[in-house]
């Protein structure tokens, strides 16, 4: 629950500030009253929301896809690839 305070401090940014920060937000970067003001603006604007939503799903999928193995007959041509350029 917000109280008028709350409400005084909301900066009402702009699409591409909003844009700018998705990453930050996503990594936990921006600061406590940035945080409120991205997520006021993503409560209000369907665009930017669903840029969001893209964005923290292709997070998700690099995140899982770091953690698998990467196959040894692909490590050894990517090695020699590397080695004789």
């Amino acid at each position: 629950m917000t109280n008028d305070k709350q409400i005084d401090s909301i900066k009402d940014i702009g699409c591409l500030e909003a844009i700018e920060q998705i990453y930050a937000y996503l990594d936990g970067e921006l600061t406590e009253a940035e945080v409120t003001d991205f997520e006021h603006h993503m409560g209000h604007c369907r665009s930017c929301f669903s840029r969001k939503e893209l964005e923290t799903e292709l997070t998700k999928k690099l995140k899982k896809s770091s953690k698998e193995k990467i196959p040894d007959s692909l490590q050894n041509r990517l090695k020699n690839l590397i080695d004789n350029f």
